[in-house]
């Protein structure tokens, strides 16, 4: 193509092309072989607004231009629903729909169908590019243009209904639903569009696609995975809910490759909130066993916590009656607990009652091992087992391994002292200054303890109460008189223990330091009391100036609640900075980012989702 003539095509100059024969005009094309349409279009921005006036007189002078394609087998149609150009996809149809029928070996065919049916080299319709593109306006038009239109999958074979579902487009996948009487859903890997929905981690696109295709529930793909193999072992705790509220029979579906259920993903995963809530949705599913033999407490005596399967053991006598199973080769659940964390010697009794797993502990394998044998001296070929199970390479259908593997069976108590480094808190600049203003704040209340609001009783020798206070009686003053004692006393505390800090021993004691800094906050706040009821003391006969003198005193607790506020205000941008950047971090190293803020717990209790 002429530059002259690409760059008219590209600014939508008409006049230019008025000169050429119209039966020419489709022999006007670049070296990839673009017509004048597919410069236009492409030229401008994706989603921008343009006119549609050169296209449709380009088509008026050429009509053949319509379904004349490219090197890539692109039709205009598919370069305009590429680059989301709703108003040249509608003029692209408005002119088909003017068109004689096409004549093909199957009989005739209207122009348009025959052009939304077009495949570029990808085995892309223009419908597909418009998905991809996720441009909703565009998707509209093509769909009311043939309703019934039978669209199949590309050349991965993704229809455009797995499409907009694998990119978590609800608008889209809404339109298609609502537009379609039957639209195709299936995706490469025998995966529909309810798999790719879950995988992608959207709320609204798998709840809309239940309401309309429920059946997709139990269909598998060429791992025999279902949808609700993939919520479990991605996390998705909320679509795993609705699917098992959707089809509970899901939950007894096992895959090709390992024979393993939902509820076994789920254990070997560790994740106790999902155990229960397939449990509380299909209790038979416990009675399942993998290609090995083993059920959901073999899994479990993996991955959980010894404090969560004997929740799990108590509450549900299905996972009970577990305990006497083997799998083929004779290993019950203890020889597995045992093999897994052979130093936590007593975790077995944490488990379930004593005269239980002391007769449990005798039972022998097919080998005539006991789980109390690997207990002492091990067991290299489960344990190795074990281990292949739980390697995470990354690929395959189990990237993150397939059980997640809990050696220790006691759940830590978290230390909220050990995450305060040093470097956080500041603790070698601040010691000083703290140790100067506590010494101060002690120096101020024991000298206001004994010059008192009100001063003493006269000394004479006649009266018992010589020396005391005078206003002992008022409730102001005793207010005073608390306060600044308690003030001293904390005071006094802060000073000892950033004396104690002083030395090299107690250093690594950091909460110390944040004791005494709480000492010497609360100190300064009673102080504050302590001055505002000692003067309200002694001001009492001039009421207006009292109450003046206290609102000022206490005018330091609205400062500081100020102070504060400003400061986490000025914090929250700073957080969601810093998240960003920890965000793309994570991205960049992972290659992906990995379970979107996911993990939500919905309806979750507070204390499954700490073990969880």
């Amino acid at each position: 193509m002429d530059p002259d003539l690409y760059k008219a095509a590209a600014e939508g100059e008409i006049d230019t092309f008025i000169k050429i024969a119209n039966d020419h005009l489709g022999s006007v094309v670049t070296h990839n072989k673009n017509t004048v349409l597919h410069v236009n279009i492409a030229s401008n921005r994706e989603g921008e607004s343009i006119s549609t006036k050169f296209v449709e007189q380009v088509l008026e002078m050429c009509p053949s231009l319509l379904l004349q394609v490219n090197a890539q087998g692109d039709a205009p149609l598919h370069v305009a629903a590429r680059y989301g150009h709703a108003a040249v996809v509608g003029a692209l149809i408005e002119f088909a729909e003017k068109q004689p029928g096409q004549e093909l070996e199957s009989g005739v065919e209207s122009t348009t169908r025959h052009m939304l049916g077009m495949k570029n080299d990808e085995e892309n319709t223009a419908l597909h590019e418009a998905v991809q593109n996720g441009s909703l306006g565009v998707v509209e038009i093509l769909l009311k243009a043939d309703p019934d239109f039978p669209y199949s999958g590309n050349g991965s074979g993704e229809t455009p209904l797995y499409l907009a579902a694998a990119r978590g487009h609800k608008k889209i996948v809404a339109e298609i639903l609502q537009q379609c009487e039957s639209p195709a859903h299936e995706g490469p890997g025998e995966k529909t569009a309810l798999h790719a929905a879950v995988c992608s981690g959207s709320y609204g696109v798998p709840l809309l696609l239940l309401d309309k295709k429920k059946s997709l529930t139990r269909e598998r793909d060429r791992h025999g995975w279902t949808p609700l193999h993939y919520a479990v072992y991605l996390d998705r705790c909320f679509i795993s809910k609705c699917l098992l509220e959707a089809d509970k029979s899901a939950a007894l579906i096992s895959d090709e490759d390992r024979k393993m259920t939902a509820l076994h993903l789920a254990a070997g995963r560790g994740d106790v909130w999902m155990v229960q809530e397939i449990i509380d949705h299909c209790p038979e599913c416990c009675e399942v066993v993998d290609d090995r033999g083993w059920n959901v407490l073999h899994f479990a005596m993996v991955s959980f916590y010894a404090r969560d399967l004997k929740h799990l053991v108590d509450k549900y006598p299905a996972v009970r009656n577990l305990i006497f199973k083997k799998d083929v080769k004779g290993n019950t659940p203890f020889h597995v607990l045992a093999a897994v964390c052979r130093q936590s010697y007593d975790a077995r009794y944490d488990i379930v009652p004593w005269k239980i797993a002391k007769a449990h502990f005798q039972a022998t394998n097919k080998q005539n091992i006991s789980a109390e044998h690997i207990y002492r001296y091990g067991f290299p070929d489960l344990e190795q087992e074990i281990q292949e199970l739980s390697k995470a390479d990354g690929s395959g259908q189990y990237p993150d391994g397939v059980v997640k593997m809990n050696k220790n069976k006691k759940i830590a108590n978290y230390s909220f002292w050990k995450d305060l480094d040093e470097d956080v808190i500041g603790m070698k600049e601040a010691s000083e200054s703290h140790l100067v203003v506590a010494a101060l704040i002690a120096t101020v209340t024991f000298a206001a303890a004994f010059t008192l609001p009100g001063g003493y009783k006269g000394d004479t020798e006649d009266d018992p109460n010589k020396g005391t206070a005078i206003l002992s009686k008022n409730a102001a003053f005793q207010a005073f008189v608390i306060s600044d004692a308690i003030a001293m006393v904390l005071s006094l505390s802060a000073v000892f223990v950033h004396f104690i800090l002083s030395l090299k021993f107690f250093r690594k004691f950091i909460f110390l330091f944040v004791f005494a800094l709480s000492f010497t906050l609360v100190a300064m706040a009673t102080m504050i009391v302590a001055f505002v009821t000692g003067t309200y003391a002694v001001l009492a006969p001039s009421l207006g100036l009292a109450i003046v003198t206290c609102i000022i005193g206490l005018a330091f607790f609205l400062l500081v609640v100020f102070m504060f506020y400003k400061v986490q205000k000025e914090k929250m941008p700073l957080e969601e900075e810093e998240g960003l950047k920890e965000t793309k971090n994570a991205t960049y190293r992972s290659g992906y980012a990995h379970r979107r803020c996911c993990n939500l717990r919905w309806g979750l209790p507070l204390s499954l989702t700490s073990l969880a």
